[in-house]
């Protein structure tokens, strides 16, 4: 049994750490800031602004429709899984949600 803890509590511990190689993160809010030439954008949250870079090969969508940077406005609400390389995140998959899903989480 107490095997079976330690070894819960090394994987927890591994899975919710800094340390965690190219560990895969979420987040979601309201963007705030889109600088396409930067190939950048910024997401406000509860626990302040973040700022994220687009990789190359990011996938973006709205619904089923797939987007490009250019098309995240000021005010959408996205959410963004990245992973932090060199102590930058660095999205690869930005979805977009459309104003009627936006409602019903508010």
């Amino acid at each position: 049994m107490k095997i079976k803890l330690i070894i819960i509590a090394a994987v927890t511990l591994f899975l919710f750490s800094d340390v965690a190689i190219a560990a895969v993160k979420f987040v979601s809010g309201d963007v705030i800031v889109v600088d396409a030439k930067a190939n950048t954008f910024t997401i406000k949250t509860s626990g302040g602004d973040i700022i994220c870079e687009v990789s190359p090969k990011a996938e973006i969508k709205s619904g089923k429709e797939s987007k490009i940077l250019s098309d995240v406005k000021v005010g959408d609400r996205v959410t963004c899984r990245y992973e932090v390389e060199e102590g930058k995140r660095i999205c690869f998959n930005l979805y977009i949600i459309k104003t009627a899903e936006k409602q019903i989480f508010l």
